[in-house]
Formats: C-alpha cells, sequence, structure tokens
C-alpha cells in the first residue's frame, strides 16, 4: 500500500479545472477565515486525527463553509472512524484480495500530487463477491483510504507545500456489462461512495478514465446519481489517443510505461 518515488471531459469548466489541488487557504477572504476560527472552537472537544487549518477547511469546504453542517460532518466522521477505522490498523486482507485486487500508487502528476490506479476493468465482481465478505472489501477501500491520506501528509512534508489531494487514474480495460453488470456489486459500489463522501473530502484532486470502451456512457449513467456534483465535475474521460492526452495531467517521467510513460 505505498507510493512509488518518482461526468466527461467536456463537463468539467476550465475554471474549476484551474482550481484543482490548489492549497485551500490560500485567497481564504476574512469572512472564511472567520468560520474556520469558530469551526475550531466547535470542535476543540474532539479527539481528531490531525489539528491544522488544512485538515479543518475539509470539512468546511465539503459543507460549502455552513458551520453547523461542517461539525455534524465531522462528529459523524469521528464517530465512524472510531467504529470502523481504528480497528483495522493492523487487518491483513484476505489472500484472494492480495492476489487479485489490482490497483496501487504510482509516481505523481504534473503538480506533485500522488497518483492511483484503479484497474477496474480487469476485475470480475461477481468473482470477488462469491469469494470476498462485503466487510472485507470495505475494509480493504478504506485501508486504501487510510493510506492515501497518509501519503498525502508524506507528500506535504517532503515537498514543504500543502498536499491535500490525489489524482486516481481508472483503468476500463476489458470493461464489459456481461462482466460488470452485477446488482449486488453496485449497490457495494453505492455505499463504498457513501463511505468515500462522508469521510474523506476533497481527497480527490482529479479522476481520469483511460481505455474506456464505447459502452462506457451507459455504464456510467448508471452509477453517476450516486456521485455528489463536485466530484462528476472532476471525471475526465480520455478519448482513444489517451496515452497522449493523459500527458497533459501527468508527466512522462512519472507514467508507467504500459500508459505511455518511461517508468
Amino acid at each position: 500500500y505505498t507510493c512509488h518515488e518518482a461526468n466527461y471531459s467536456g463537463e468539467m469548466s476550465s475554471a474549476t479545472n484551474d482550481l484543482l489541488g490548489a492549497d485551500p487557504l490560500i485567497g481564504l477572504s476574512p469572512e472564511k477565515k472567520e468560520l474556520l476560527r469558530r469551526f475550531r472552537e466547535s470542535v476543540a472537544d474532539l479527539d481528531k486525527p490531525e489539528d491544522s487549518d488544512h485538515y479543518y477547511s475539509r470539512w468546511l469546504i465539503a459543507r460549502k463553509w455552513n458551520l453547523e453542517k461542517a461539525e455534524y460532518m465531522l462528529r459523524t466522521h469521528l464517530k465512524f472512524r472510531k467504529e470502523n477505522i481504528d480497528p483495522i490498523r493492523d487487518w491483513t486482507p484476505p489472500e484472494v484480495i492480495q492476489k487479485f485486487f489490482p490497483g496501487g500508487c504510482f509516481g505523481e502528476d504534473r503538480q506533485g500530487h500522488p497518483v492511483w490506479y484503479d484497474h477496474f476493468g480487469n476485475l470480475d465482481p461477481r468473482g470477488f463477491y462469491r469469494s470476498v465478505q462485503k466487510e472485507d472489501f470495505f475494509k480493504l477501500k478504506i485501508k486504501y483510504l487510510e493510506t492515501i491520506m497518509k501519503v498525502l501528509r508524506d507528500y506535504s512534508e517532503m515537498k514543504g507545500r500543502y498536499i491535500g489531494n490525489a489524482t486516481s487514474v481508472i483503468d476500463m480495460e476489458n470493461f464489459s456489462f456481461q462482466k460488470h453488470y452485477h446488482w449486488p456489486s453496485i449497490r457495494v459500489f453505492r455505499e463504498l461512495l457513501s463511505i468515500f463522501e462522508a469521510n474523506y473530502p476533497e481527497s480527490t484532486k482529479r479522476i481520469i478514465i483511460v481505455r474506456a470502451p464505447k459502452i462506457f456512457p451507459a455504464a456510467y449513467n448508471l452509477v453517476k446519481h450516486f456521485m455528489d456534483e463536485y466530484t462528476r465535475q472532476k471525471i475526465v474521460v480520455l478519448g482513444g489517443n489517451w496515452k497522449e492526452e493523459i500527458q497533459k495531467y501527468i508527466a512522462p517521467d512519472q507514467l508507467p510505461e504500459a500508459y505511455g510513460g518511461t517508468r
């Protein structure tokens, strides 16, 4: 679980694209600085994994700077954390997950943010559903998310500036309705998405889809309604010349050879 050193594109507005990955505290208005101060005070009683303005700003941004909603979100998250995250720190995934669940962290994007690769197209949802308990699958994804958050903290320390979110590359090679249209797995995906959006706000910079087949738009329409609008705005689906297009976001020396890079 460590990093090696080193909607469609038309739905993403240029303004959103320019702001992706930016330090949220730079240029903060006096009104928002005051909200941040008040938010700190309102949750001072809580035992939190971090105590920084960047940490608190995640929850405020996720709730559009509504103080009451951000406080409720953080308090709910810390309860979830105590019940579901802390107990799995030393958990070892079942062998089938370790051998056949694809994905991992490799290199960084052009702004120095880590990149997570997820080979979703090669995943066998029906096989996993039969072989792995749903609870273990949730534990795995939570462990992945916790790993990414640690990588972000490490990157921030290494680079001497705030790195608060990661780029994701989702490879849809071998995706098909026959293999992937599995309603129990879609329900699991919906639950995972809810966990992610409720507990890891502002941790995704961009989601890049590569090797999407012609049927992908229909598949996307099935799941996009589960996503927050802000999450959908971060999705970019690359076309047939994706190996060239992806270099707009990730330099060749940070890309694996299979993705047109030199690493």
